[in-house]
């Protein structure tokens, strides 16, 4: 929760307490997991090398275990993706699928912070955030598609803000962009996302509005930055 209100401090602060004691009574899948946060902590907090660093070493503890699908695709891919390399991150993402084939997975969407195995959905929203990062933009798509038409993915309204996001942001990227489906799907996601969206949101909406400001002429880009400024002024501390 820490990290979804953008208190990264804080939410250090909590994940160096939850690692003491998981070392304490010798939990390895706890371990793992605390390892998995303090990885979404440092991608948010803007610390990708840290974010893959806590990813890596995560999976050691995870041993192949239900955290190790979360760690290669929550924290090493998308950390590799903003570190721009691609080759590291369709590696990642494809190990996340390979160790799912063999795990019991949930349905729908399950949470970024499970305890258990990532859901297939979960997984390819995932791998969609870590390819925005290298601009491909047609696997952005495919692994949003991919997230969006699992049985119960619906029903996560944050998920469903993310996801249409990233797609968003991948149009503006490559050879062709198109700036006004970009920023008319920004605007549409951040109007769903409520007065106060959790940090993740309000970081990708940020960033689609930074991505869109060369084509301020078009209505949607206008928009779009309006919107995205006026989250980040209501934003909770």
């Amino acid at each position: 929760m820490a990290v979804n209100l953008g208190d990264f401090r804080l939410a250090r602060a909590y994940c160096v307490e939850a690692f003491t004691l998981a070392l304490a009574v010798e939990d390895s899948d706890l371990a793992a997991w605390v390892r998995g946060t303090e990885s979404l902590c440092a991608y948010y907090a803007g610390d990708y090398r840290l974010a893959l660093e806590r990813a890596r070493e995560g999976q050691i503890y995870a041993a192949g275990g239900p955290q190790a699908i979360r760690l290669a695709v929550n924290g090493e891919a998308r950390a590799l993706g903003q570190l721009g390399d691609r080759d590291g991150v369709r590696e990642a993402v494809g190990r996340a699928f390979d160790l799912a084939e063999g795990a019991e997975l949930p349905d729908g969407m399950s949470p970024c912070i499970s305890f258990g195995s990532y859901s297939l959905a979960r997984i390819a929203a995932n791998a969609a955030t870590a390819h925005v990062g290298t601009g491909e933009t047609a696997l952005v798509q495919r692994y949003a598609q991919t997230a969006s038409s699992m049985p119960g993915a619906d029903r996560s309204r944050w998920s469903d803000v993310l996801i249409t996001l990233d797609v968003a942001t991948a149009l503006t990227a490559g050879a062709d962009p198109d700036p006004e489906h970009s920023a008319a799907l920004g605007v549409g996601a951040l109007t769903r996302a409520g007065a106060a969206p959790i940090e993740s949101i309000r970081q990708r909406g940020r960033e689609l509005a930074r991505r869109t400001a060369p084509w301020w002429t078009l209505p949607a880009v206008a928009e779009l930055a309006e919107v995205s400024q006026a989250l980040a002024h209501g934003a909770p501390r």
